[in-house]
């Protein structure tokens, strides 16, 4: 019997294709998000730090300019934060967006697969009973010639 060859091979490398380009780009998305939330923490940190200076500048004491100027600078920060905390959210959904389409797909690739094992299995089973009907057949034609040569 000739070797096992799935008929559908070439759609399953297709869909194979699809899903390892999904993933490409979920993890794309992930980076993004990484990248963003990142991002945040050192703008955190520079408030935090802008904070503690001003903090400092009023236990010293300073002209009214450089505490309007100490308040401005924490305000454009915390408004940053803000911002960059809304594209997160949008970043976050959009990777979101990306892992649903990855889970759809490896649902369509593990069908595929599950089909492919199944046929297999089949052709297995085929393979096992042209075995067995090849050995009776030789067992029979081996019983018929020794019945000749006794004869």
């Amino acid at each position: 019997m000739k070797k096992f060859r799935y008929n559908l091979e070439s759609v399953l490398d297709y869909e194979q294709r699809i899903l390892d380009d999904l993933k490409e780009q979920y993890a794309a998305r992930e980076r993004a998000v990484q990248e963003k939330q990142a991002e945040i923490r050192d703008l955190r940190a520079k408030r935090d730090a802008l904070q503690d200076e001003f903090q400092h500048v009023k236990e010293q004491g300073a002209p009214i300019e450089k505490f309007l100027l100490y308040s401005n600078l924490i305000d454009r920060e915390d408004k940053q934060i803000q911002l960059e905390k809304k594209r997160l959210v949008e970043l976050e959904k959009r990777a979101d967006e990306k892992k649903q389409e990855v889970i759809a797909q490896n649902i369509d690739v593990n069908k595929f697969e599950k089909l492919k094992e199944k046929k297999k299995a089949e052709y297995h089973v085929l393979e096992q009973k042209d075995q067995e009907s090849f050995i009776e057949e030789f067992v029979s034609h081996q019983a018929q010639a020794k019945g000749r040569t006794t004869a």
